[in-house]
């Protein structure tokens, strides 16, 4: 039996056809594919196989055109499912891979990597109801760091794990109008966080547990420090703190290096001078006391009468001692 070659139609055993261009005996070149179960492919072939560009429709009416090799979709190509959503980008052995861009039937749009057939990679999320992930992803679900804004405004920016916020990140609660940083756990604010209040202007900075206040300091709106506690998100204590100490906590929540008022008054203050003046020693007293020695008044100095000239000496020792004392006075 002669093979095929050039336009011809052949019938398999399982009821599967073909129509069209053979080549020794081979599907090859343009033609139809028709398979026993309503589903048929409309493309080219090369050596029996599908390969080069052409298109399928199944048996739950969706369709894909594209790339094709080894009768595998690899390439570019668009699928549209039966519910209406589409994926046009990339395909890898009959898998999406790649970039690709997903329209799905409830409204949401995705537009990012993908791998072995799921979202995997950097990518954005926007949802049905109007929110918006942009950031990694990870087996078909948020995984690593994130941006997440919601319907109602409320925004998170931080790390997923397993498609909900884990580890650490900031959240703006729209409703409760309060801006968190710290850390979350199963999608809640739990462990170390601060959460400022807009409404109020007060800020906690604590301990959190499970989307609740635990415990730790309340710094409040007029410029008070409290220790608190709380049980299911409910005040049951708080302590006024002395005032030194509210200043330190509140210095330090700024960043700043906190300085006692008694250290800083005694950083500032002027150090007092040292007495430079000391006197000679003089004879002793009959009791044992130092006298002093009487300074001569200063000005132009009297004639010393012929009768005294004999204890002059004295009076000039006298004199020298009194201009010595002035001059360490002085």
């Amino acid at each position: 039996m002669a093979l095929l070659n050039g336009f011809g139609k052949e019938q398999y055993p399982n009821d599967d056809s073909y129509e069209g261009a053979f080549k020794r005996g081979a599907r090859h070149g343009g033609g139809t594919y028709y398979h026993h179960d309503g589903s048929r492919y409309e493309g080219q072939f090369e050596e029996g196989m599908m390969e080069g560009t052409g298109r399928y429709f199944n048996s739950e009416n969706e369709v894909f055109e594209g790339e094709w090799h080894n009768s595998q979709r690899h390439g570019r190509g668009q699928f549209t499912y039966h519910d209406g959503t589409i994926y046009d980008g990339k395909w890898q052995a009959d898998l999406r891979h790649g970039q690709g861009l997903m329209r799905y039937a409830d409204g949401g749009v995705f537009s990012g990597s993908w791998a072995n057939d799921r979202r995997h990679g950097q990518g954005q999320m926007t949802f049905a109801d109007g929110g918006q992930y942009q950031g990694s992803w990870a087996e078909d679900q948020r995984h690593g760091y994130g941006s997440l804004k919601l319907q109602n405004a409320s925004t998170y920016d931080g790390e997923f794990v397993d498609d909900i916020p884990e580890g650490k990140g900031t959240l703006y609660d729209a409703d409760e109008r309060s801006q968190y940083a710290g850390e979350f756990k199963a999608g809640l604010r739990s462990g170390e966080g601060k959460c400022e209040y807009l409404k109020t202007n007060d800020k906690f900075v604590g301990q959190w547990l499970m989307g609740a206040r635990a415990r730790g300091l309340m710094f409040c709106a007029d410029g008070e420090v409290e220790r608190v506690g709380f049980l299911n998100d409910k005040l049951i204590r708080r302590e006024k703190l002395p005032l030194q100490e509210q200043e330190r906590l509140k210095a330090e929540a700024k960043g700043e290096t906190y300085v006692a008022p008694d250290a800083a008054a005694k950083a500032t203050a002027e150090p007092k001078k040292r007495s430079t003046r000391s006197e000679e020693p003089a004879e002793e007293d009959g009791i044992g006391k130092v006298a002093a020695l009487p300074s001569l008044p200063e000005g132009p100095s009297e004639p010393i009468p012929a009768e005294e000239r004999g204890n002059s000496k004295t009076s000039t020792a006298g004199r020298s001692a009194s201009n010595t004392s002035t001059a360490k006075a002085a």
